[in-house]
């Protein structure tokens, strides 16, 4: 088609369709909402027709490149303790209380009640029960349970479980884990949730309250030490008398020197209160040490090593004070708990 010179081009409204409609680089046919202002959903229904205009066409325009950059959605917020965001409704929260009772080195943990646990049964309802470990060093002798409550997803214990024997050096080092679970009769007991607090988050002789979702199961930490895994604590008074020039302690490696408690049956806290003297001078307590092994006494076979500890001069921590204050403190008796280990003493000490 020839154009004469000023005469402009027309198009049939097909060939107008056609071109707009047909794919390529040719721009799309504006809607017409786009000749009037957008708001955002929710706009108050207080703002007028007339005003709301005159705001929009007042404002200058505004080229992309100097268009100041959109402000972006805030960012969820992470908590740094790590557990996920809806684990909340998927397993549940606890109610506990911890007191640490500094005199009596007493750990008290009482165990109030959890709400909307995770059902873990076929009747959609669980049978649940709390347990207490200490870490590092957990082992079934510094385990503590509650009663197991049956059918029920909202239950309520309202029992304390308590550590005897807790140091202050156990309470900047330690951490209470509290697991919730699901005992099952016929088949393995299920883990439901777990929380953990860091016992330097305690203050002595202040009861501290918490109320926190569970957690899925955490890791377990794979390079702790097991052969100083705990086997339990031992509460042991030593006392040198300068008139019997006698203490508790090992002198040789015959069977003389060898003292035995009474057998304490059916119990994991038992109470000897059973004293020994070992004849020895002052001087020579520094070549010597005191080996403290518990027992399970079995009728019939050999009995089975629990956990021992080591007092005297190549101790080390707590064990090391309280050999140094019963040699400085002559009369005067010096108490303190140990952690039993399952390392035998014999094996890494001798006289």
């Amino acid at each position: 088609m020839t154009l004469r010179k000023g005469e402009k081009m027309t198009i049939s409204i097909q060939e107008h369709m056609a071109i707009d409609v047909c794919p390529g680089p040719i721009k799309p046919i504006k809607q017409i909402s786009d000749y009037f202002p957008r708001f955002p959903r929710g706009l108050p229904a207080t703002v007028g027709r007339s005003s709301t205009l005159r705001s929009a066409v007042s404002q200058p325009s505004v080229s992309p490149a100097e268009a100041p950059p959109k402000s972006q959605a805030p960012e969820e917020v992470v908590d740094p303790e790590g557990y996920e965001s809806d684990d909340c409704t998927t397993l549940g929260t606890l109610d506990f209380s911890l007191l640490y009772d500094q005199e009596n080195n007493a750990l008290h943990c009482t165990i109030n009640k959890a709400k909307g646990l995770k059902p873990m049964d076929h009747n959609g309802l669980a049978d649940p029960y709390v347990k207490l470990h200490l870490l590092p060093g957990a082992s079934k002798a510094n385990k503590l349970r509650t009663k197991t409550l049956r059918n029920t997803l909202n239950p309520t214990w309202n029992e304390t479980l308590t550590y005897y024997g807790i140091t202050d050096e156990d309470m900047i080092r330690k951490t209470l884990r509290i697991s919730v679970c699901d005992e099952d009769k016929f088949r393995h007991n299920e883990f439901i949730g777990e929380t953990r607090i860091p016992l330097k988050k305690l203050k002595p002789n202040q009861t501290k309250n918490f109320n926190i979702c569970l957690e899925k199961q955490l890791p377990i930490d794979k390079t702790e030490d097991k052969s100083l895994e705990e086997r339990g604590r031992i509460l042991i008074s030593l006392k040198y008398s300068s008139q019997k020039q006698g203490l508790y302690l090992k002198p040789d490696e015959d069977k003389k020197s060898k003292h035995k408690t009474a057998v304490k049956k059916k119990t994991l806290n038992p109470e000897f209160n059973e004293e020994f003297c070992y004849e020895i001078k002052h001087g020579d307590l520094a070549k010597k040490t005191l080996e403290v092994t518990v027992w399970d006494y079995d009728i019939g076979k050999s009995n089975d090593f629990i956990g021992g500890v080591v007092l005297g001069i190549n101790a080390k921590g707590e064990r090391l004070k309280h050999w140094f204050d019963c040699l400085k403190n002559k009369d005067k008796k010096i108490e303190r708990w140990h952690t039993l280990t399952n390392e035998l003493p014999g094996a890494v000490l001798s006289d």
